[in-house]
């Protein structure tokens, strides 16, 4: 593939409600869309994923848009690619979420000038055409968290995560699951409990959960390894994993038994195939997470999770969840509580132009 032209567009997206984890709230999505155009007027599209605030990882939205408009989106330019996993030869491993927009952007140009849908130009396996899908709910109040989970099950959906932290996190998942005995259930902590907290997480260890995600703060693998020892509910790690280094040492530990796998975290598919194949050889759950992203990263996890041996439905839900309006077109949907996985060719939407152009603040152009 040649690059003829390259384009970052910043985008600030409303979201329609205030989105609450242990470590943060967010009102809106700042994120970054990439358009890479070929020699033949062919185009695709990728989202770097990286969070204005370095709450999650030490990656922020600004040092991904001034690597990318200092060095990447003109190296781009410079030579062929023959493929899209070329690129990491030349990308900055410490900035995983923006190597990892360029790479799904030049996968989805690739995969659509093959003429075969993303996954096919990554796993050469059958995958399913739909997939369950699974609500995330945050740090709410108990009442609202019951009525929430009540209208989706109404829905169809059959799995939920919801967000905790120390002081009432195990109050809430009882009230939950004495509510729904068998209900598929599990907690995301954004690693807000200490070792003084150890005692509530193992009394959490008694609910039955499908997995308890990122428990413990500023941790060691070997803090994760002596907890999960201890415990009976799968650890599953999602931040604490950025590199196939880091889940070969977690399988080395036993410091795990589920990996939340987000594409942007991890660095691209590239790395996401390596880590797939890790967990397969060593009998460790995988699943599909998301963040809050646009439909042009979330249809990729869509793909993602049509695997046939993922653990549990993703973090999946429409775009009209979190967005007055996405910029994908079809839009994600759930309907009887499943979504269908695009047949097309590369993601296997389109981009409403003209959505994307009301939500930009900024846009650049290398040609």
């Amino acid at each position: 593939m040649i690059i003829k032209k390259a384009e970052l567009f910043l985008l600030d997206m409303p979201l329609k409600f205030t989105f609450k984890t242990s470590q943060t709230s967010l009102d809106r999505r700042e994120t970054i869309i990439l358009k890479v155009t070929d020699e033949f007027g062919n185009t695709g599209y990728g989202e770097v994923v990286a969070f204005s605030d370095p709450f999650y990882t030490p990656e922020t939205l600004a040092g991904a848009k001034r690597l990318l408009l200092e060095t990447y989106l003109p190296q781009l330019l410079q030579e062929e690619t023959v493929h899209p996993f070329d690129i990491h030869a030349w990308l900055d491993k410490a900035y995983p979420m923006t190597g990892a927009g360029v790479e799904n952007a030049l996968l989805d140009l690739y995969a659509r000038c093959q003429d075969i849908p993303v996954m096919a130009a990554v796993f050469q396996e059958e995958t399913n055409t739909q997939i369950e899908a699974g609500m995330v709910l945050g740090d709410l109040d108990s009442a609202v968290l019951l009525k929430q989970i009540e209208q989706y099950l109404q829905e169809g959906y059959v799995r939920f995560k919801i967000k905790i932290k120390p002081q009432d996190g195990f109050a809430k998942l009882d009230m939950i699951r004495t509510a729904y005995p068998y209900l598929k259930l599990l907690a995301d902590a954004n690693r807000s409990f200490r070792s003084e907290h150890i005692p509530e997480l193992m009394k959490i260890d008694g609910l039955g959960l499908l997995c308890l995600e990122e428990p413990l703060a500023e941790a060691e693998l070997t803090d994760y390894q002596k907890l999960q020892a201890e415990m009976q509910t799968p650890v599953c790690l999602d931040e604490s994993i950025l590199s196939v280094a880091d889940l070969e040492k977690a399988i080395e530990l036993k410091a795990c038994r589920a990996l939340n796998i987000k594409t942007g975290r991890i660095g691209g598919l590239f790395y996401v195939r390596q880590m797939i194949e890790l967990c397969r050889k060593h009998h460790i759950y995988f699943w599909i997470g998301s963040m809050v992203e646009s439909g042009i990263s979330k249809i990729l996890h869509v793909h993602l999770a049509s695997l046939k041996d993922t653990y549990i439905p993703g973090d999946l839900s429409p775009s009209r969840r979190y967005f007055p309006q996405d910029i994908i077109r079809p839009e994600i949907t759930v309907q009887n509580g499943r979504i269908e996985v695009p047949q097309g060719p590369g993601l296997g939407i389109a981009v409403d132009e003209n959505a994307l152009a009301d939500y930009t603040v900024e846009h650049h152009v290398f040609a």
